[in-house]
């Protein structure tokens, strides 16, 4: 009769093994099995998290990209993008590969571990189900990985297909669908680049906040208007998209006034003539207010006649644009 009490346990696909000796130095514990449902193989937890070893039949492969990452196009009317893949997906080619499994073998019998080199040039179509999806279930919003750059995959064995392991890009390019007034919230559209061009996609639509109540970008009480574009980043605490920039009016502009001005005059009527450090003030051409700059008595700074040029800086508590500069009449 045998003396070994040693536990036999199951096979290597599944066991838990004790932890080895740089794990031990690591401070890594073994981690129950019962800690991660559905798992094999073995896992150590430590100063450094959760670590996870691969089981059997486990492939690890790195990729890169020969295509951009093709997301559904949700602008198919009558429902048809249903019928579309609703994960992203691109092809790429595959550079290196790490195959767990058991019954691979070199023509001398030794266990394949790894592979790799130019050889491994055909191109494979690869997947990201861990994007973001909108309604339906189907992808939205930019693509974490482009034509070009190299990802790690995991081989899915249910799904037969090759996963992106890159987590999702939670910076989001967008378009004010609504004026935005600071402190609160606005509708919003996904700003991609198409053909060399960033194009609102009205197809996805989001909603994104104001958190700093417009002191990020350094405004007065006005509200952006709508069409005006910046980034919003998802925080994991709100669960809100919250604007990190946003565009502004120019701060300098240089016009000509359209009327009169006097020492008595607090205000004009002018037309912009350029503009610099922001979007354009007046892009229907219906021309814009400066304001004169008041003195210590009762008159006012800056006078000047139909066509006098000046340079006027933008006043966020007015939201307007105040006379810094005019020629003398």
């Amino acid at each position: 009769m045998s003396t070994d009490r040693r536990r036999r346990g199951p096979s290597a696909h599944g066991r838990l093994r004790r932890p080895n000796a740089a794990a031990s130095h690591s401070g890594a514990k073994p981690l129950r099995r019962g800690g991660r449902p559905g798992a094999v193989g073995e896992a150590h937890y430590g100063a450094a998290g959760v670590s996870f070893l691969a089981s059997a039949e486990t492939r690890v492969a790195l990729f890169e990209l020969v295509t951009g990452m093709v997301y559904p196009d949700l602008s198919q009317p009558g429902g048809e993008h249903f019928t579309q893949e609703p994960t992203p997906w691109a092809s790429a080619r595959q550079l290196w590969c790490h195959h767990f499994h058991p019954q691979d073998q070199t023509p001398s019998g030794e266990p394949i571990k790894s592979y790799g080199g130019s050889g491994l040039g055909r191109q494979q179509v690869v997947y990201h189900p861990g994007a973001l999806h909108g309604r339906h279930g189907y992808a939205v919003g930019h693509p974490a990985v482009g034509a070009g750059q190299r990802v790690f995959c995991l081989w899915n064995r249910q799904s037969g297909r090759w996963e992106v392991l890159t987590p999702p890009l939670l910076l989001w390019r967008f378009e004010l669908k609504e004026d935005l007034a600071p402190g609160q919230s606005a509708a919003a559209y996904l700003l991609p680049l198409v053909d060399g061009r960033y194009q609102p996609d009205v197809h996805v639509e989001f909603t994104v906040h104001d958190a700093l109540f417009g002191l990020l970008r350094g405004r007065g009480p006005t509200q952006w208007r709508r069409g005006t574009r910046g980034y919003a980043r998802l925080m994991p605490d709100s669960g809100r998209w919250e604007i990190l920039a946003l565009e502004h009016l120019a701060r300098w502009v240089r016009f000509a006034l359209a009327e009169a001005l006097s020492f008595q005059s607090s205000s004009a009527a002018a037309e912009v003539l350029s503009y610099w450090d922001g979007y354009d003030p007046d892009p229907q051409r219906q021309g814009i207010v400066v304001l004169n700059c008041a003195t210590s008595g009762q008159r006012y700074l800056f006078a000047g006649q139909i066509g006098a040029v000046g340079l006027g800086c933008y006043d966020p508590q007015e939201d307007k644009y105040r006379i810094v500069q005019l020629e003398c009449p």
